[in-house]
């Protein structure tokens, strides 16, 4: 008789979870005899005093600190290799506190694995780089502060940096996983509309793709269905006010969760199609895009994964739905209202995002991102998503992508006809 695969979990860091969460901040640098911070977090937040509490915090302890704010949208190697890595060897920081979205932790990210090593940080992305390899230079720790419930790397292994070009790569390894995470869900009460509804997006996104990955195990699935629990209580309600402080906390776990799963089991094509929709002549935020191509993804995922869908559609619809009963359509039909009742990517079709199916096409087919992933997933026995998925396979769900998000503006633009 067969044994089970072995399998591979845990969280190898400390963290907080919950209103006033950012109050343990001191007693971590006391308790880690930290003495010297670098604050990395956005300009907005620092100019309108979102930080100020946490720089108040930081002055108190009696540490002293540097603040590094040039921080893009979509994180790049420049102001940081120009900018922050400097500035971090100059003074030698005992510790890395990250405030802020995914932008900002993933900027404190590259920051860290590059910081001491003296070589540049795309010297570290996933085709170079295995994420448990030892590095031959020491890495600092790093406390994460999110002000998203979105990305979950507060609590991952993974940064998306872009280079020189604007190509969005992937560094993936132990030593930029946060040694502490404070998530505190009174930091979310400020997100505008749509960036509460892209990063929340995000989160839901990434809690149903661990779940269909085939790398994924108890662990990880435990995590992804109690992530869609969440979701499916909160996200709308959360969206449409970020402050109420019952579904702030409950997408501030959501995101944790699946944060933890996408660590170890990691995602599937939804996030490798969105890599390309990022950048020109796109540049459509993540979690839009993300919102956008999940139909698309689910009905191409549907027939090799019902079972993990049914459960997926039971968790989010908090319903106990027979599988007999239960058809893909249905998970379809759910995140398609979603986007509607999110206005996800502003309720535009991709086409009126630059999409033309010709030249846009070829240029995402070229984008690294993904032909690492169809390298590694299209040969037979080898995929780690639902279905194997090549460069064929791979064109066909962005054409149905277009026609879903036609669909969307169109039905969007019926309901502003009939106010």
């Amino acid at each position: 008789m067969s044994r089970n695969a072995m399998i591979e979990f845990g969280i190898p860091q400390r963290l907080y979870q919950g209103s006033g969460s950012i109050k343990k901040l001191p007693e971590i640098l006391a308790l880690e005899k930290w003495t010297r911070v670098m604050l990395v977090c956005g300009p907005t937040l620092y100019k309108t005093g979102v930080i100020a509490p946490i720089e108040s915090m930081i002055k108190d302890s009696g540490a002293e600190y540097i603040v590094f704010t040039h921080i893009k949208p979509n994180p790049e190697i420049g102001p940081i290799e120009e900018e922050a890595l400097p500035a971090f060897r100059e003074f030698a920081p005992d510790v890395i506190i990250a405030v802020g979205g995914g932008s900002t932790l993933d900027t404190a990210k590259g920051i860290v694995i590059s910081g001491d090593s003296g070589r540049p940080i795309l010297d570290f992305t996933i085709d170079k780089l295995a994420q448990h390899d030892r590095l031959p230079h020491k890495t600092p720790p790093m406390i994460a502060i999110p002000t998203t419930a979105g990305t979950g790397s507060e609590v991952g292994a993974n940064a998306v940096i872009g280079d020189e070009n604007g190509l969005k790569l992937v560094i993936r390894h132990d030593a930029i996983v946060p040694a502490y995470a404070l998530l505190d869900p009174d930091l979310l009460a400020g997100l505008p509309f749509s960036v509460a509804a892209a990063t929340a997006m995000d989160t839901f996104v990434q809690a149903l793709e661990t779940l269909t990955n085939q790398n994924a195990n108890d662990f990880t699935r435990t995590c992804s269905l109690r992530s869609l629990e969440l979701v499916g209580e909160a996200i709308r309600s959360f969206v449409a006010d970020p402050s109420h402080p019952v579904y702030a906390d409950k997408m501030s776990r959501a995101c944790m969760w699946a944060g933890f799963s996408l660590g170890l089991a990691g995602i599937g094509q939804d996030h490798v199609i969105t890599h390309p929709m990022g950048e020109a002549p796109f540049d459509l935020p993540h979690g839009d895009a993300c919102g956008m191509v999940l139909p698309a993804v689910i009905e191409y995922n549907g027939l090799a994964c019902k079972d993990l869908y049914h459960q997926a559609y039971d968790a989010l619809t908090g319903g106990h739905t027979a599988f007999s009963d239960f058809e893909v359509q249905q998970l379809i039909d759910w995140c398609v209202a979603l986007n509607g009742d999110l206005h996800i990517a502003k309720d535009k079709s991709f086409e009126e995002w630059g999409y033309d199916g010709k030249e846009t096409l070829e240029l995402m087919m070229r984008h690294p991102i993904m032909k690492i992933a169809i390298a590694l997933n299209e040969p037979q026995g080898q995929t780690e998503y639902p279905r194997r998925t090549g460069d064929a396979e791979y064109r066909k769900i962005i054409e149905r992508v277009a026609i879903y998000s036609k669909a969307q503006a169109e039905a969007a633009k019926a309901r502003l006809s009939e106010i």
